[in-house]
């Protein structure tokens, strides 16, 4: 399984919504040839290439962990462990109880709903969601400290303006588009703590910190 191409078609669709915010931001600053559509909802437009980003990283976050869960299971086949010894161990009952053994073997079967509720763009929900698969973000304590801070930010604001009714007046179209950037990188460096704990999906290129 590689990782790094599971979240190229989000990180492609983030390019995309650059792009998009980078004709809008063209179009506000055009002159004499602005089309009045978008100079007038300026503020619209800003918040919702906030909001498509936030998702974009949410749904890559998600199949992130969903595809580690796979992963694991497919290791946990292969290793074909009695889910009864497991039961066994972890139980208040060391004695072997006939009656309870299963030849079913061990495997977690995480799901794409279970996933989704522990998934959100939150950086310490992301956090927790991959300690449950294994990977630790904060292991890279530096780089760590700098994406939790610049994207929980992000994410914070993207929820101010869904739930608190955030005018997101101070927002340019330049800042989304330099939020966009940060997620992509973000996102690589999710994908690296991965690769180094995991042994999956190693990104392409060296991942820059925020």
């Amino acid at each position: 399984m590689d990782l790094n191409e599971k979240s190229e078609t989000f990180k492609d669709g983030l390019r995309e919504l650059e792009a998009m915010v980078g004709k809008t931001e063209l179009a506000v600053i055009g002159g004499a040839e602005t089309t009045p559509l978008i100079t007038n909802n300026v503020n619209f437009y800003t918040k919702s290439f906030l909001i498509s980003a936030c998702a974009h990283l949410e749904m890559c976050i998600k199949e992130i962990v969903f595809e580690i869960a796979k992963d694991i299971d497919a290791r946990l086949s292969s290793a074909a462990i009695p889910s009864s010894v497991i039961e066994w161990r972890l139980g208040q009952k060391k004695k072997s109880d006939s009656s309870l053994i299963s030849k079913k073997l061990l495997s977690i079967n995480m799901t794409k709903k279970e996933v989704d509720d522990l998934v959100s763009g939150n950086v310490y929900r992301t956090k927790e969601a991959l300690a449950l698969v294994g990977i630790e973000l904060a292991a890279e304590k530096v780089q760590w400290e700098l994406w939790k801070d610049s994207i929980q930010a992000i994410v914070t604001r993207r929820n101010n303006i869904v739930h608190h009714n955030d005018d997101a007046s101070d927002l340019s179209l330049g800042d989304i588009r330099s939020y966009i950037k940060s997620i992509i990188n973000y996102i690589d460096f999710v994908i690296n703590a991965c690769h180094f704990q995991h042994d999956i999906g190693l990104p392409t290129s060296n991942v820059p910190v925020a």
